[in-house]
């Protein structure tokens, strides 16, 4: 469900009274823009998420998210100004002071959407832990932290961006500032635009950076120590049962141990029967070592079944990780007994985690080698469908593909990025900003909101990524030794066990799956002669990928149907055309 609309065009009144078939709808006319916000008490736990105006009207809008800062920025301020004034009041004054860079005095997560003397402007926090959608129209532009929400707006003609549905099959998901949809873009992290219903004009204000310079490893720990328990600190709530998705790897520990035991009612962990690998040795040992309940949940083929086309619904844009359908289901159940959940995404883009090992290898061992680009290397890491696409998608398909801007061409400028001095930064910028921004912080955020629960992402923390970036690479990947840094900076409060254990992930068997008791479901939902994506692809190699026969390494076929099946539900749910 949308939380906030902003509409700024010729005929606001159509955009009220679309609103109007909706119930609970707070809005704020200003200028031609009408503001429309939808609150949430049980997601809104900590938040400033509120419509705002400054006592004079020179800043009006609305603000979704949390200031850790907010009360030190509005010390001295009149205290007969309600909050929502104090805001208006605030982004007012360092908008002047600042211009379109006043969001870097902002610590916290947040997207804004407001008119400041005149101008249009939205904002997405540093780290993008708030998606922003924009649809631009011959006579409007109209601005949501849903796609779905600008999918349903009688402009929006419901057709797919070839070259974004082409991102996502190459990826997973939309890495880039342009969506699935025709006519709808986001709003990249660290960015505020300049909006009119001609253009939108991007500012990117804020930009990470690393530096030369040695630094003691005992400082470096230090310093990551003190980041981790402000992150940690400034994201708790008091009085609010808390919960933690703990996989049993070092991230969601970590985040769990610095929160604390006497804070968490249970940890959620998942489970896919017990002829499937799990992680549950070290997610019990973690919850023992933290004093919680250890709540399991099983997920099975059939409830995958069940559920894959509402995940689809809740996820807004096309996600192709296997886990969003048992995300979806775990967050649900800790929502019977939590009002709040931590996990810990984060810890590999911002500490140089997995993937980035065979990256770096080609990078160093590639000199005369012609066959694969960087860029190339990169998107095959996804194991998705990037290098199967020549002879996956249907000709007619990629006949239009080639009239946009590859995913190559717009990876290029991050792999090439000469402002950072290590080629490791460069692969941890882009998982930050691309991977961190476009697919986990909107697919985690999405998740909870739908089961009611608020959710926290401490590792995800603007401070903390500033700090990983200025550490000296070797802090990040040590030989073969991922995110070093960050486990010697928590030795002292996570078991060893899960410090040492290498690196492993959670598996989805869809491989497993996809070969046996979801192989009938495959066929039914891609073959159907009805499908969306029957002209998108190549019928015999639809074929031949659930028989499991074709082109790449087989225990990928699952990962592939599993991509095919996100773009048909999603296209389904939303009724999405192919354009064809």
């Amino acid at each position: 469900m949308s939380r906030f609309q902003v509409y700024c065009g010729a005929t606001p009144e159509r955009f009220v009274q679309q609103l109007s078939h909706e119930q609970n709808w707070q809005s704020l006319t200003h200028q031609q823009c009408v503001f429309a916000f939808m609150p949430n008490s049980r997601c809104d736990i900590g938040e400033h998420s509120t419509l705002f105006a400054s006592p004079n009207g020179r800043c009006v809008g609305i603000f979704s998210g949390k200031l850790f800062n907010f009360a030190d920025l509005t010390k001295g301020f009149a205290t007969e100004l309600s909050t929502s004034q104090k805001l208006g009041v605030l982004l007012q004054q360092l908008h002047a002071q600042h211009g379109a860079s006043f969001p870097l005095s902002l610590q916290g997560f947040f997207a804004i959407v407001m008119v400041v003397d005149g101008k249009l402007l939205a904002v997405r926090d540093a780290i993008g832990e708030r998606p922003i959608y924009l649809l631009q129209t011959p006579t409007s532009v109209v601005i949501s932290d849903r796609l779905a929400a600008l999918m349903n707006n009688p402009d929006c003609n419901r057709v797919i961006n070839p070259a974004g549905v082409s991102d996502f099959l190459s990826t997973g998901f939309s890495p880039f500032e342009r969506t699935p949809v025709q006519g709808i873009n986001k709003l990249q992290a660290g960015v505020t635009a300049t909006v009119t219903p001609a253009s939108i004009d991007s500012f990117h204000y804020h930009r990470l950076r690393d530096q030369s310079e040695p630094i003691p490893e005992a400082r470096c720990i230090e310093q990551v120590r003190a980041a981790l328990e402000s992150a940690v600190a400034n994201r708790l709530e008091a009085n609010t049962k808390t919960g933690l998705l703990l996989s049993g790897g070092l991230d969601s520990s970590l985040v769990g141990a610095l929160v604390g035991g006497h804070q968490l009612t249970a940890a959620y962990s998942l489970n896919f029967g017990q002829e499937y690998r799990n992680e549950l040795e070290f997610s019990g040992l973690m919850a023992k070592h933290l004093g919680i309940p250890a709540r399991v949940i099983t997920v099975t083929s059939d409830m995958i079944k069940a559920k894959f086309l509402q995940t689809a619904t809740i996820l807004d844009e096309p996600i192709g990780d296997p886990l969003t359908v048992p995300n979806i289901i775990v967050v649900e159940e800790a929502a019977k007994e939590v009002q709040l959940v931590f996990n810990g995404e984060g810890g590999d883009p911002v500490f140089g985690g997995p993937k980035n090992l065979p990256i770096m290898a080609f990078e160093a061992y590639s000199a005369g080698m012609q066959e694969f680009s960087r860029e190339d290397m990169y998107l095959r890491a996804y194991n998705k469908g990037h290098e199967h696409l020549p002879r996956l998608l249907s000709k007619d398909f990629q006949h239009q593909i080639k009239q946009y801007s590859s995913s190559a061409e717009l990876l290029a400028p991050f792999l090439n990025d000469v402002s950072f001095n290590a080629y490791l930064h460069r692969l941890m910028h882009i998982n930050l900003r691309l991977k961190g921004a476009a697919q986990i912080l909107p697919k985690v955020l999405k998740a909870s909101e739908a089961a009611g629960i608020a959710v926290r992402s401490p590792l995800f923390d603007r401070q903390l990524a500033e700090l990983a970036f200025s550490l000296p690479p070797a802090m990040k990947l040590k030989g073969s030794i991922e995110k070093y840094v960050l486990k010697q900076a928590v030795s002292d409060i996570v078991p060893e066990a899960i410090i040492d254990r290498p690196k492993s992930g959670m598996l989805v068997p869809v491989h497993y799956w996809f070969n046996k008791e979801l192989r009938a479901f495959a066929k039914t939902v891609l073959l159907h002669h009805n499908a969306k994506i029957r002209n998108l692809i190549q019928p015999k190699a639809l074929q031949n990928l659930i028989d499991f026969k074709g082109g790449g390494i087989k225990p990928y076929y699952g990962d592939r149907l599993w991509l095919l099946l996100s773009l048909e539900l999603w296209m389904q749910a939303h009724n999405i055309s192919d354009g064809l």
